[in-house]
């Protein structure tokens, strides 16, 4: 366990894999954790990247649930510790809440992005208030945590809800109060303009059947940054890294032997 400080936080995070491989920055989605990379770096480590992993603020080690934080101050978090590492820039693979950090850090800490991976996220989410009060009813106790499989294909709830059932085991694992301040923080985020000054080669991947961070986000912001790939993955929904891992891990596979050629 390493440490790396930014302004008003001392953050904890991991790297692990061979301690010379190229390195590859993390960054989880709402409401997940550092663990939700666990088997996806294993199969890093074995391509020789080495990987670095946090919890973003709220989550884990990070800020006290409630906290109000902006996602701006998480890519700088990230800056921080690329910086504490001493790191060439990194190649950043961002999910969801983890995608729009990265697309900050692309923006505003440019040095320390080699290149970007933006997975099932928006320039700008889709976060009706409805929805948001929603999650601030179950933080105050008024409405249960809900379960259902509306971020995933309909094939995958019908032909392998185990995926279902381990994404809700992974739910029930995070404060209801971190959702909260993590959605809050996503509502306030909107890049559609700013990303048309990336200049990174960018990766962007969705799932055919997310209805959240939909196939037209990540056409629309393959379209805006120059260079820019988008990659639709059939059968999957939000959670592709647990739905499709196979097909995830090619797409990404075969980007990044493109940054080498």
């Amino acid at each position: 366990m390493k440490r790396a400080r930014t302004d008003i936080l001392d953050i904890a995070f991991e790297q692990a894999g061979p301690p010379d491989g190229f390195p590859i920055l993390l960054l989880h989605g709402w409401p997940d954790a550092p663990r939700s990379w666990n088997e996806f770096s294993k199969r890093l480590h074995a391509e020789g990247f080495r990987t670095i992993a946090f919890d973003h603020r709220g989550h884990g080690r990070g800020l006290r649930p409630l906290v109000p934080f902006r996602l701006v101050d998480c890519a700088a978090d990230c800056a921080g510790i690329l910086r504490t590492l001493k790191l060439a820039p990194a190649l950043i693979v961002g999910y969801s809440m983890g995608g729009a950090i990265a697309m900050d850090l692309g923006l505003r800490h440019s040095g320390r992005a080699d290149a970007l991976i933006l997975s099932c996220t928006a320039p700008k989410f889709n976060l009706t208030p409805d929805r948001i009060e929603a999650l601030r009813a179950i933080t105050m106790g008024r409405a249960p945590q809900a379960f259902n499989t509306d971020g995933y294909s309909p094939k995958t709830a019908r032909e392998n809800f185990d995926v279902v059932r381990e994404g809700w085991m992974e739910q029930i694992k995070t404060d209801p109060r971190v959702r909260y301040t993590d959605i809050l923080a996503c509502s306030q985020v909107d890049l559609r303009d700013a990303i048309a000054k990336i200049d990174k080669p960018t990766l962007v991947i969705a799932g055919a059947d997310d209805k959240g961070t939909t196939p037209a986000d990540a056409e629309f912001i393959a379209g805006k940054i120059r260079g820019a790939t988008a990659r639709i993955i059939a059968d999957a929904g939000h959670y592709i890294p647990r739905e499709r891992p196979a097909e995830y891990n090619a797409a990404i596979k075969q980007f990044v032997s493109s940054l080498k050629d």
